[in-house]
């Protein structure tokens, strides 16, 4: 049987995007109301508004930070930092909705989306230390952070307009983010590579059932976790998939140790070891 909706985020991964997406628009409407003076005069209280700015400010890692605890959490980190053949191509192509492209979790717009915003939250983040903190230093530090930190919550809001529209003309979409399910057609359409593997890889599981993991996925899950550094840098945009084959790859050559034909395994006692020649 196949199920009706696949699991795509988890309650961690749904709760670091909702706390990191209200912290992003508390600044954004503080920094309006302090940069735009129609806003300034209907609000007031400038000084309460500049707390509540500075303060959602060095609040918004906070989330991101405390992600890391939550293994699915890093698992989605590493899955949008990670860019592939495919996704290149994806960027490349015109018809990428419809070209058949085998995308996984996330494709290279969300990917995109995700290293620009980060790196202009970090860029937010320095400045604004800089011209909250920072009244003793140089008058053209302060200056130059004025002028970096403008444009920059300029080029942040245009990427947060962007993803709101993207967001509100895919209902599934944002239905995967609110409630952390996805119609199954809409992941073979959309993302093929993860719902594939997880159809494949996963009994089938319905609307509002929950699971207790078996051994085997905590294992994959384990595996995918410790992943080596060779074995990241072969690229794979599903670490689970990836640390599923090479577990498989493992218990074939420890059933038989003759299955892989391209490897001799030499195996010997310490009563065949001999003291080397002189």
């Amino acid at each position: 049987m196949t199920p009706r909706e696949l699991v795509r985020f988890g309650p961690a991964s749904r709760a670091v995007h909702q706390t990191t997406a209200v912290l992003g628009l508390i600044c954004l409407a503080t920094a309006a109301a302090l940069y735009l003076e129609p806003i300034a005069e209907i609000v007031g209280r400038r000084a309460l508004v500049v707390q509540i700015h500075v303060w959602s400010g060095l609040a918004l890692p906070v989330p991101v930070l405390l992600g890391w605890a939550s293994r699915a959490v890093r698992s989605d980190y590493r899955l949008l930092d990670r860019w592939t053949r495919v996704d290149r191509e994806w960027l490349r192509r015109r018809d990428r909705r419809t070209a058949g492209l085998p995308v996984g979790k996330f494709n290279a717009g969300q990917k995109l989306n995700a290293s620009l915003s980060t790196g202009g939250g970090l860029i937010l983040l320095g400045t604004g230390i800089v011209l909250q903190y920072g009244r003793r230093w140089p008058l053209d530090l302060r200056i130059g952070a004025t002028f970096v930190h403008d444009w920059t919550a300029f080029a942040v809001l245009l990427l947060v307009v962007g993803h709101i529209w993207f967001a509100s003309h895919d209902e599934d979409a944002l239905r995967g983010i609110r409630t952390g399910r996805v119609p199954v057609g809409w992941a073979l359409r959309e993302h093929p590579a993860w719902a594939d593997g997880l159809l494949t890889g996963l009994p089938p599981v319905t609307a509002g059932e929950d699971r207790a993991m078996d051994p085997d996925q905590e294992r994959v899950r384990h595996r995918a976790d410790e992943l080596l550094p060779e074995e990241l840098a072969a690229g794979s945009d599903d670490p689970e998939a990836q640390a599923a084959a090479i577990l498989a790859d493992s218990d074939e050559r420890e059933y038989d140790p003759e299955a892989a034909p391209d490897t001799v395994l030499e195996r010997r006692t310490s009563a065949d070891a001999t003291d080397p020649p002189d």
